[in-house]
């Protein structure tokens, strides 16, 4: 059974779950019916099983944004400081980022990890094209991979919203589950969210 474009759903497989249920149950049931609003205002974002892998990663970053977005909204909404609340979303990402990078880490040192996912990667990230995503793979020969995204859901629904500023924050947990491998690093210019005209992802081995 996979998963399911709800907003208990979406908010529980999120990275800010633990976060959301500090709250009273009143702000609780105002990000869920936010969260709610988002998915039934953004059809074409949805991907179903039989996209294939694309769906798992779509459905994760969906709840992400969706869950971030909302909390944010609704906690200002509240009299909560902005900047306390971009605090507080950093470290939560910086957490899951961390956890993430630590089980990556012990994946890619398996043999023949890195050609794996040289292969497997760039390709699955283009199965969210058409779903608020336009991503294209880059050739990096043998000694890396990479692709390039030039449309992005965060950006769009964070502008869209009224909350271009939780961008860049989202965009560090990329930097944090991309730091520390022994054998390769990843290497980034620019994200939409900070203005650019591009997100790059580049995994390239060192020397």
């Amino acid at each position: 059974m996979g998963f399911r474009y709800t907003p208990e759903d979406l908010i529980r497989r999120s990275d800010f779950y633990d976060w959301y249920r500090s709250f009273p149950e009143e702000t609780r049931q105002r990000i869920r019916q936010r969260v709610e609003g988002f998915v039934r205002e953004n059809p074409s974002f949805r991907l179903s099983l039989l996209t294939g892998p694309g769906y798992w990663v779509m459905h994760w970053l969906m709840g992400d944004l969706y869950t971030s977005l909302a909390l944010y909204l609704v906690r200002r909404e509240e009299g909560e400081n902005p900047e306390a609340l971009l605090a507080g979303i950093d470290a939560e990402l910086t957490k899951a980022g961390k956890r993430m990078n630590r089980r990556m880490r012990s994946l890619m040192k398996l043999p023949g990890a890195f050609a794996l996912a040289r292969r497997i990667v760039p390709g699955a990230m283009t199965l969210a094209n058409g779903h608020g995503f336009r991503v294209t793979k880059v050739d990096c020969g043998k000694s890396g991979f990479g692709f390039h995204v030039t449309e992005c859901p965060f950006a769009r629904l964070y502008a869209r919203y009224g909350a271009p500023e939780i961008g860049p924050v989202l965009c560090r947990f990329d930097d944090t589950l991309g730091a520390g491998f022994d054998d390769f690093e990843f290497l980034r210019r620019g994200t939409l969210c900070r203005g650019d005209d591009r997100c790059d992802f580049l995994y390239r081995k060192k020397e």
